[in-house]
């Protein structure tokens, strides 16, 4: 089920000053939830564009620009122009999201009448019935949103405004010639006040970007035309935050980020696929694609388990091997037996990677040194329900949201939630169970855990829990399918990461897992709704390699 809620402005403005990490995580993936839920129900629109572009949309308007949604005329706002036009229902689903119109409009998308068309219209006094508030121009044919980006940046310059123009380009409008003359005037006019981002998924309506026109190399293009060019994953928010907030220093010339991206990220089926460049799923899939979008997994090496060894090279395997965060496990000595590392080492670390820094305090007393882990650029920061109060745990949440960290509980096997948890899942992103008991690696997991956490799943999605539930403990191929299938979608691995000869198969090995076991759920979904048949159709290429694992040789073979 699609959980989308309004905010209020009090609540936009805090966190799109300080988004944590989660909180972002959850952003996108409304997005996309939001975007296909009404391109289904038009059953017309633009998904794969859409699912490209969600991180670059969500890493703008939810930690980066300066903009108002009760006051979208606000004349100290960042200008979005969103030059690839037709990634509206993406484009639509952010501003939802960020509260500038009710998510319940989305099911209006391009109907008779309805504000939300096929390509945005710029918001005006004029056409209040034919525009949104927050669309800042009325995209449709390709390659003229930069020249307007432009011009807004010069007006900005002229009138000596501190406003920042930010355009989403694709590289398929990257074909037309006016892109490069509105290129060579940003240059000429020295505008350091825009930032335009290509979304680079390279598949365009008719194909692939690289067998209709190359645009290859494209960095060396721009930066020819004299722009200071970044080059970023373009699903990774970690550095696109990173590029965005590097280009808004710069003086004197514009800034490009080429930002690598996969059509259709997100639905497995639909990825890098031109079929799905314009294509609407039908609506009866639409419960299945919220599944997936709201199941996926993320691998959390921690790197204290396997042989000692130089910190920073595991974290650069790990990295390399596909990792979706780090784990970090900080003992004390007292609340476990073992000692780890500290806070000044973690702050040495942070150097080394752009993935999130997942700290888990196994510490008595964590409102004491707190700060310091803050100090230490940890991403989510987890504290044990063993080792502090209702309201030292409301203190220590506070602080991290304010420094926009994303605040975390934990619980050892044996312990129970606290009474008083329930009555602030407001601040809290993430829920550590322990399936072995903390303080040594290596340990065996622990299979009575897994009822607990189902039971803690069910009554956290009855109270809307928007977070994440995290299996911390003996995790390895064999125990991920069913912390997943119990409710964990961040999966702590030490051992069965570190343990091996090969890092990089092991993270591998890890995703499959996690991958079979969605489509496990997904297939069972498709049955409860009498759709499986159709549902194993459209998803063929997807589970062919997967067959013999989940067995339905004979199934796939009769799709034929």
């Amino acid at each position: 089920m699609l959980r989308v809620y309004a905010i209020t402005l009090g609540q936009y403005l805090e966190m799109s000053l300080k988004m944590r990490y989660l909180n972002l995580k959850t952003k996108i993936r409304d997005i996309r939830m939001l975007a296909i839920v009404g391109i289904a129900e038009a059953g017309s629109g633009h998904p794969g564009a859409s699912f490209s572009a969600a991180e670059i949309m969500g890493s703008l308007y939810f930690r980066i620009m300066k903009h108002d949604p009760l006051h979208p005329e606000w004349p100290e706002r960042d200008y979005f122009v969103n030059s690839k036009a037709h990634s509206a229902p993406g484009y639509y689903a952010t501003l939802s999201i960020a509260g500038y119109f009710h998510p319940d409009e989305m099911g209006s998308l391009r109907k008779l009448g309805s504000r939300l068309q096929g390509h945005p219209v710029r918001y005006s006094d004029f056409q209040k019935d034919q525009s949104v508030p927050g669309v800042e121009y009325s995209g449709g044919s390709e390659g003229i949103g930069l020249s307007v980006a432009v011009g807004i940046a010069i007006a900005n310059k002229m009138d000596g405004k501190k406003n920042h123009v930010y355009v989403l380009i694709g590289d398929g409008e990257s074909d037309e010639g006016q892109i490069w003359e509105a290129a060579m005037a940003a240059s000429k006019f020295k505008l350091d006040n825009i930032t335009a981002i290509l979304d680079r998924n390279r598949i365009q309506q008719d194909g692939f970007t690289e067998e209709i026109m190359p645009l290859d190399p494209v960095k060396d293009k721009w930066a020819a035309f004299n722009w200071h060019t970044e080059e970023v994953k373009g699903h990774n928010v970690e550095e696109i935050i990173e590029a965005l907030y590097k280009t808004n220093q710069l003086k004197d010339r514009p800034s490009i980020i080429i930002a690598n991206t996969v059509k259709g990220n997100g639905i497995k089926h639909m990825t890098n696929n031109p079929q799905w460049h314009g294509k609407a799923p039908p609506r009866k899939h639409t419960p299945l694609l919220l599944e997936e979008l709201e199941n996926e997994c993320l691998i959390a090496p921690s790197i204290i388990a396997g042989e000692p060894e130089n910190y920073e090279d595991k974290i650069r395997k790990a990295e390399r091997g596909g990792a979706d965060m780090i784990h970090l496990d900080i003992m004390d000595g007292k609340f476990v037996p073992n000692t780890t590392m500290k806070a000044e080492t973690i702050k040495k670390l942070r150097r080394v990677t752009s993935l999130p820094f997942d700290a888990h305090l196994m510490i008595e007393k964590p409102i004491r040194h707190i700060d310091r882990f803050i100090d230490a650029r940890c991403d989510i920061i987890t504290v044990h329900a063993e080792t502090c109060s209702e309201n030292e745990f409301v203190e220590i949440a506070e602080k991290l949201l304010r420094h926009g960290i994303s605040p975390g509980m934990a619980i050892n096997p044996s312990t129970d939630l606290p009474p008083w948890f329930y009555s602030h899942l407001d601040k809290i992103d993430v829920l550590i169970v322990m399936s072995v008991n903390p303080g040594f690696s290596g340990q065996q997991f622990l299979p009575e855990v897994l009822q607990k956490m189902t039971q803690i799943d069910r009554k956290l999605t009855e109270n809307r829990f928007k977070g994440y539930i995290e299996a911390d403990g003996g995790i390895d191929s064999r125990t991920l399918q069913q912390v997943y299938d119990a409710g964990a979608k961040i999966v702590v691995a030490g051992n069965a990461v570190y343990g091996s000869s090969d890092i990089h198969g092991a993270i591998i090995q890890l995703k499959l897992k996690a991958n079979i076991a969605l489509e496990k759920r997904l297939l069972n979904r498709s049955t409860n709704l009498d759709i499986r048949q159709d549902w194993i159709k459209a998803r063929r290429h997807v589970l062919i390699p997967l067959a013999s694992e989940l067995g339905i040789e004979e199934e796939l073979n009769a799709t034929r």
